[in-house]
């Protein structure tokens, strides 16, 4: 093929469908009054091509280019595809879209009436054009006529909406919770889709479901003979028969069926009305290209397998990530084993699964699907797996004590009570991966999907889950990435992580990639992952760079958290170290007579009390009763380094009248909630008024300063030379007297800090993230050594100091007055660093 779908999509696709819409609008007599436009920005979503009017500007047609088939069906991608419209609803002539990888493509047209992207879909529904088989010319002009034809259509007003999966997503959503009715048609349903499929690849297995008569025992024995049977297992107790479905969803089915033979497009759509509120569960489905990234990452590893080895995803889902490794593994049903217990999930999986060997799936040759709770599985279960490949649940401590104390139980009884993750909120994932790592075979190949926070973060937890992927998973290899465009329902960055299980690898391999995952090679990346490395990053392939460290390296830095894994960090690792940690001019916080603490006002609840004008209604209401008010600071959106009267203000029970405090709370207690639609319940007056109570009695003197606990653009810290009360949403410093809190502050503001605290740091969705203890870590002057002439020329500064923009950074006079003190003639070069280094760091994150 002169293109393949591993390809890069940038540079290998996008040049052919520019070629062939330039030819569409010339062939159409178009190209004076239309032009085709690459990479056009509308927020800050970038759009691979567009047809834009001349004259006036406005977009005609948005046109999206993925690699593969499958990513044509991908729910996400029309979703993604569909926002841009949505988000250029301004600049819109026509809300026309397409989505392709050119051999074939799906038409769309948005309107807020229709506001699901299936709704959305225009007939004839997937349109196929071509096949890269094809000679490239003969391929090219096949793809301009595509183009030409869709447009002129679009021109002239025609399209017509394809409502298949609208109806059949209508229907199935009416009945999610009905057990009995859900099985029972989507066995139905399902059986005519499959036979759709069936029929278009020349295989006539299944009868029309008609010849059944709505009996659905009958419909799941026939479809059983070829398998699928988590969906057509039948019984009396969980199906109910008969089922009447009307004729033309029976009809609309079996259409899209031989249109889309791979049942993504479905398996899709019904995991999104299965899992709709259940994101905080961890039921997201994975990326297809992470997933494809995934199993060559453990290939590396396992090298190739026996036909007696299978592969295994405990966690399986709806099948989006196994469905990866059967291409890169060449697999035969039989070598799949999943698991998942979410019985609805299994059905898309069986789904999914199956049609994926659509040609020779049968009873004897499937794979093999288990419906248990990971703590209900036995070793027997993994006896012949050679190979893992996973994407746990990603769910915070808090939220699953439940779900972790059975699988604590599973790991007390089969290590005899020596496991590692009973400790504080240990989130979901981190158990689970402890307990699959005991259940294997020691040497078993484990792929990993995590979070990334865990490698940086110090907390107790992270701790431990560093020394568990050393340890038990034996880690091999880390794989970084850009957060952008995957898993759009989860907020947490991640990363790969693959390795033996119960053998640790003395040297780890790293790779860390600057292209999205959907703009990476994946087939150069798997040539060059195999290529040998060095102790330092380079370059590998354009956008990734890789680098060997040794496992004794990342046992010494467990507590302090794996920072040297970012290659764009290293620099600053090393300006850290050698500028500061290696000079006596400095020292840690923790070192310090301050007192570091996080705010405190409104964690038991009450904010939109306490700190009263955030709610006007409520304000107003009792402005003119002679309130004695505080300063109070709530959010990190003041813009003045000197907090003086504070963002917000508080309602200090302390110093007002008792019967106005319970005025003021029964009004508060009538206010709806901030959407409007319910009323405060949640807590008592007297409740409301303790808590009103104690945060009275916790403000923070004069002379603290405040550090937001989150940043992202730029780089913030506030003097409060008076009483204050203070939010969770900062760190705040105790001092001793003004002078500290004045150098403290006006240091923390520096250039030369704000970089210390970018390789400190964790990063959480594009947010730099600090603790107390992260904090305690950082470094200060040695402010007993600092002249008066320096705190004289600080005081000059502090009421018109501005805060540094992180991601475009300007050396400022307070970075000034600092560098000139501490580093003498080479101050100007050290600033540079700094500022460089600075810019370098936060423009990693998505600020």
């Amino acid at each position: 093929m002169w293109i393949s779908y591993s390809d890069s999509e940038v540079n290998k696709f996008h040049p052919v469908c520019e070629k062939a819409l330039n030819n569409a609008l010339l062939d159409l007599g178009k190209n004076t009054q239309y032009r085709v436009l690459h990479h056009q920005y509308t927020g800050a979503l970038e759009m691979d091509f567009v047809i834009q009017n001349i004259s006036t500007g406005k977009y005609f047609c948005v046109i999206e280019v993925k690699r593969t088939p499958a990513d044509v069906h991908s729910a996400r991608y029309q979703f993604q595809a569909m926002s841009y419209v949505q988000m250029n609803s301004e600049q819109s002539e026509k809300p026309f879209y397409i989505l392709t990888n050119l051999e074939r493509a799906f038409l769309f047209r948005y309107d807020s009436s229709r506001p699901r992207v299936f709704q959305q879909m225009l007939k004839p529904g997937l349109c196929s054009i071509g096949s890269f088989t094809q000679d490239e010319d003969v391929f090219i002009d096949n793809l301009s006529t595509f183009f030409k034809h869709q447009l002129e259509q679009f021109f002239n007003g025609n399209y017509e909406y394809l409502i298949t999966l609208d109806e059949f997503a209508h229907h199935m959503e009416q009945i999610r919770n009905n057990p009995k009715k859900w099985k029972s048609h989507l066995a139905v349903l399902l059986y005519e889709y499959i036979r759709g499929a069936f029929t278009f690849i020349n295989r006539n297995d299944l009868p029309d479901v008609r010849i059944f008569h709505n009996d659905v025992e009958r419909i799941c024995n026939e479809a059983a003979r070829v398998n699928f049977k988590d969906i057509f297992s039948y019984s009396q107790e969980t199906f109910e028969n008969p089922t009447i479905i009307d004729n033309s969803t029976l009809s609309n089915l079996f259409d899209f069926g031989y249109q889309n033979v791979s049942g993504d497009s479905v398996s899709g759509l019904l995991h999104q009305i299965v899992s709709v509120g259940h994101e905080h569960e961890g039921e997201v489905p994975t990326d297809l290209e992470l997933g494809r990234i995934v199993s060559i990452l453990a290939k590396n590893i396992s090298g190739e397998i026996s036909e007696e080895d299978f592969i295994c995803d405990p966690a399986a889902g709806s099948g989006n990530l196994i469905t990866t490794a059967v291409e890169i593994y060449n697999l035969s049903p039989k070598q799949i084993l999943v698991n998942d217990w979410n019985e609805k999930l299994l059905e898309l999986l069986s789904l999914r699964l199956g049609l994926n060997f659509a040609r020779q799936i049968n009873k004897n040759n499937s794979p093999t699907i288990e419906n248990k709770n990971i703590a209900a599985l036995e070793k027997d279960f993994f006896s012949n797996v050679k190979v893992i490949v996973m994407n746990p649940p990603f769910v915070a401590g808090i939220n699953c004590i439940e779900r972790k104390q059975r699988i604590y139980r599973k790991l007390r009884e089969i290590t005899n009570n020596n496991y590692k993750t009973n400790v504080g909120q240990m989130p979901l994932e981190a158990v689970f991966l402890e307990l699959i790592t005991h259940l294997v075979k020691p040497g078993t190949t484990i792929a990993c999907i995590f979070p990334k926070t865990h490698l940086t973060a110090r907390g107790s937890e992270a701790q431990i889950i560093r020394s568990l992927l050393l340890s038990n998973l034996g880690l091999h290899t880390i794989f970084t990435y850009p957060g952008d465009e995957i898993f759009d329902d989860v907020t947490k960055d991640t990363c790969v992580l693959v390795g033996k299980a119960m053998m640790p690898n003395d040297i780890i391999k790293v790779f860390s990639s600057y292209d999205k995952i959907t703009d990476l090679d994946t087939h150069r990346f798997e040539q060059s992952i195999e290529n040998s490395l060095t102790n330092q990053f380079s370059s590998i392939m354009p956008g990734v760079v890789g680098r060997t460290i040794e496992k004794s390296s990342l046992l010494s830095s467990i507590n302090d958290g794996w920072r040297e894994l970012n290659s764009e960090m290293v620099e600053g690792i090393n300006f850290v170290k050698t500028v500061f940690e290696s000079s006596d001019k400095f020292q840690k916080l923790k070192y310090f007579e301050f007192e570091m603490k996080r705010g405190c006002a409104a964690n038991g609840g009450g904010s939109d009390l306490m700190f009263i004008d955030s709610r006007r209604q409520l304000y107003s209401q009792f402005a003119n009763r002679n309130l004695v008010l505080k300063a109070g600071m709530r959010n990190a959106k003041h813009t003045h380094f000197c907090v003086g009267s504070g963002d917000s203000k508080f309602l200090d029970i302390i110093a007002n009248d008792d019967t106005v405090i319970n005025e003021i709370i029964t009004a508060y207690l009538t206010l709806p909630s901030r959407d409007g639609q319910q009323q405060r319940a949640q807590k008592t007056l007297a409740q409301l008024k303790s808590i009103l109570e104690y945060e009275s009695s916790h403000g923070f003197a004069s002379n603290s300063v405040l550090i937001p606990r989150a940043i992202r653009r730029e780089g913030k810290v506030y003097l409060s030379e008076n009483p204050v009360f203070v939010s969770t949403n900062f760190v705040v410093c105790s001092t001793q007297n003004a002078r500290d809190a004045l150098l403290l502050s006006t240091w923390i503001s520096t250039v030369f800090y704000q970089l210390i605290c970018e390789v400190a740091s964790k990063d959480e969705a594009g947010m730099r993230k600090m603790e107390v203890n992260d904090i305690l870590l950082t470094f200060a002057p040695k402010l007993e050594n600092i002249p008066e002439s320096v705190v004289n020329e600080l005081k000059q500064e502090k009421d018109t100091l501005s805060f540094i923009d992180l991601k475009s950074p300007e050396i400022r006079n307070v970075d000034r007055i600092w560098a000139k003190h501490l580093f003498g003639d080479d101050f100007e070069s050290k600033l540079n660093e700094a500022v460089r280094l600075l810019s370098f760091l936060a423009n990693r994150r998505d600020v």
